[in-house]
Formats: structure tokens, C-alpha cells, sequence
């Protein structure tokens, strides 16, 4: 190791080429070179940015209020722009960055085509992964991502014939249950409501395809612990852009 060790959080002199100016700013060391380190940029303001990632151990980092740092603002930083260590990051923050820095740097995202699925009441369709051991919006992981691919997917878990809409799109960063590590996941959300319930769709549980499934509102997920705790990223996507019920 050299004069810094990774993890490490410094007060710095951070430059912003936007402004021609530098502010003092906590910073984090990934690279522990001695003459010159690399450092990622540490904020007290949770951006509208998937790579502005919370920082869960803050108070045992050394940080004054609850922070998040930027992935995707790392630089090379001069010696003489590090003031003085405030702490480090916990071995769990630590992990998780590393985590998500490897798959920033190398470009990396898993992509899943998300379906927000609406009955005549206004709640949406949940599947219940084995994985996750948790209800979620149905997904299906896939490269072709075109509207007839979707369409498809959607129709053989409904058993009929199903036309959606295509919404928007998202990067999330989530803990992989399945692989125990942190990802950058690339959601593209459809749309799809169903004026007609089928009668093996009308309770409010049922199987499809071999999973349990169930109708279940916003405001019900919003009060499920176990659904906020693993996918509340989801839920409040789904939320902005399609509000309580697709119209």
C-alpha cells in the first residue's frame, strides 16, 4: 500500500471543469498511488442520477449527515488537493462500490424488460420470484427488446393474446440476491390494461405458468415491508411514471 489505502475518505479540493473551480469536498480513495489518486466524488444531495450511489455507513465513515457518492465522477486527483482523512468507508459500502465501479468502468448493465400489467381495479399484476422470495412486477431477461418480442413474452404468462405499450427507460442500481453482489440493472418499462379479466386471472391469487401470482395496488406494495425492502426502486418507478393505476 502507498500513502492512501482504498476506502479511505478525505476533505479535498475537488475540481469541476463545468465551473472552472474547485469546492471542498469529501472524496473517496480507489486507488492507493502515492503521488497521484483516484478519488470519487462524495455528496450530502441525493441526485436524479443512478450512479449517485448512498453511502448506508455514514456516521461510521466519519461523514457530518447522510451522503451518496458518484461512480460515474472519478478522477485522477493531485497530492496536494487532499486536506486532511475524515474515515472509511465500512467493509459493506466498501464491497458495494467496488461492486458497482467494476461494472460502471467496463460498461456493464443487466437488461430486463419490466411489464406493469393493470386489471379493471387499478392494481397490477405481481409474480412471486423464488429468488428474491418477494412479489414483483413480471420480467422477462432478454436482448430483443422490440415490441413483438415483449408482446410474445407477455402473452404465453397470460395465456392470451396481449398488445403492450412501450414507456420509458431506467438504469437502478440493486443487490443481486441470486449472485450476492451489487449491479446496474437497464429496465425498459411497458404497459399493458386489461379491460377484460380471463376467469382463471379474476381472483385475487392465482397461478400463471407455474407462478403464484396476485393484483395487488401501489399503495399495498408501498405497505409491504418485504416488497419495499428489495424493490421499492421498482415500485416507485412504476409509480412516477404510470401513477396508482394505468388510465
Amino acid at each position: 500500500m502507498g500513502k492512501y489505502d482504498i476506502g479511505e475518505i478525505w476533505w479535498t479540493h475537488f475540481p469541476f471543469e463545468e465551473i472552472n473551480e474547485d469546492k471542498h469536498r469529501p472524496a473517496i480513495v480507489i486507488d492507493e498511488t502515492k503521488i497521484a489518486v483516484l478519488t470519487m466524488m462524495v455528496t450530502t444531495k441525493q441526485k436524479n442520477n443512478p450512479y449517485c450511489i448512498a453511502i448506508d455507513d455514514w456516521k461510521e465513515a466519519g461523514l457530518p449527515q447522510k451522503s451518496w457518492a458518484r461512480i460515474d465522477r472519478i478522477i485522477e486527483m493531485d497530492e496536494w488537493r487532499m486536506d486532511r482523512k475524515i474515515g472509511n468507508l465500512s467493509e459493506n459500502d466498501l464491497n458495494k462500490f467496488i461492486q458497482l465501479i467494476v461494472e460502471f468502468s467496463t460498461n456493464t448493465t443487466h437488461d430486463f424488460l419490466l411489464v406493469a400489467i393493470s386489471d379493471d381495479k387499478g392494481r397490477y399484476l405481481q409474480t412471486f420470484d423464488e429468488r428474491w422470495n418477494c412479489q414483483l412486477f413480471p420480467y422477462f431477461r432478454s436482448t430483443e427488446s422490440n415490441k413483438e418480442n415483449v408482446d410474445q413474452c407477455v402473452s404465453k404468462l397470460l395465456k392470451t393474446n396481449a398488445s403492450t405499450n412501450y414507456v420509458t427507460h431506467t438504469k437502478h442500481i440493486k443487490f443481486s440476491v441470486s449472485d450476492g453482489v451489487y449491479k446496474i440493472y437497464h429496465h425498459k418499462l411497458y404497459s399493458l390494461k386489461l379491460n377484460t379479466i380471463p376467469d382463471y386471472m379474476s381472483g385475487d391469487s392465482f397461478e400463471l405458468q407455474g407462478k403464484r401470482c396476485s393484483w395487488m395496488s401501489i399503495e399495498v406494495m408501498e405497505k409491504d415491508p418485504n416488497i419495499m425492502q428489495k424493490n421499492d426502486d421498482i415500485v416507485a418507478f412504476v409509480k412516477a411514471k404510470l401513477g396508482n393505476s394505468i388510465k
